[in-house]
């Protein structure tokens, strides 16, 4: 299972920037810097849409946050991932480069079920910036 889910992330060009464990790096008063700054320093919209839930009315206090989370339930993983973003898009191929590329928050129960959403999202932006790139060229742009 995990060497297939290696692969499979290696082969759509997917990983993981942040990896936070709600339950076992929240949970202390004093939170790791990189789960702070996702929910307190970062742009926090994103990230509690993807969880699925209303932000807390504080989102400076960091006891508060994590008590919102577990009275909702919430215990899995919250992934940061990314992908490339796709260049020189033909009806068939595109470049990609990891120089330029795009990142998404997903929240999921497990790292596994977090990496099939996130190749779903990889997918579903490919796609998008394709369709783009085609509209465009059929326009002269």
């Amino acid at each position: 299972m995990k060497e297939a889910m290696i692969e499979m992330m290696f082969e759509n060009n997917l990983r993981a920037e942040v990896i936070i464990h709600i339950p076992t790096m929240l949970a202390q008063d004093a939170w790791p810097d990189v789960a702070r700054e996702a929910f307190m320093e970062d742009d926090p919209d994103p990230l509690w849409e993807e969880i699925g839930i209303e932000q807390p009315y504080d989102l400076d206090d960091e006891g508060l946050t994590f008590e919102h989370l577990t009275d909702n339930r919430k215990f899995g993983y919250l992934v940061k991932f990314a992908t490339p973003v796709p260049q020189d898009i033909k009806t068939d191929s595109h470049r990609l480069s990891w120089g330029y590329y795009s990142m998404k928050w997903i929240y999921a129960e497990t790292y596994e079920q977090a990496c099939e959403k996130a190749l779903d999202w990889r997918q579903e932006f490919v796609d998008k910036k394709r369709k783009m790139a085609i509209k465009e060229s059929r326009n002269g742009q």
